[in-house]
């Protein structure tokens, strides 16, 4: 299950506007591939697994990080 906006918000203030993997600056509103600062919010223990989608149990991660914890 995918984070909420409100959520996703939250983590990324949690994280202190930076990749919480390799300390990246990242940027609220980008999400994309190629954008400046783009990250995505990763779930500590998967849904699939029983985790929920909440601030608790997500982190921010650049996209270059986020793709090398899912390969």
């Amino acid at each position: 299950m995918a984070f909420s906006a409100t959520v996703r918000e939250q983590i990324f203030k949690n994280s202190g506007k930076k990749c919480e993997k390799c300390g990246k600056q990242i940027v609220l509103a980008n999400h994309t591939e190629g954008q400046r600062g783009a990250w995505d919010a990763h779930h500590k223990h998967h849904a699939a697994s029983g985790g929920s989608s909440t601030a608790s149990n997500g982190r921010a991660l650049c996209l270059d990080c986020h793709k090398r914890i899912h390969k």
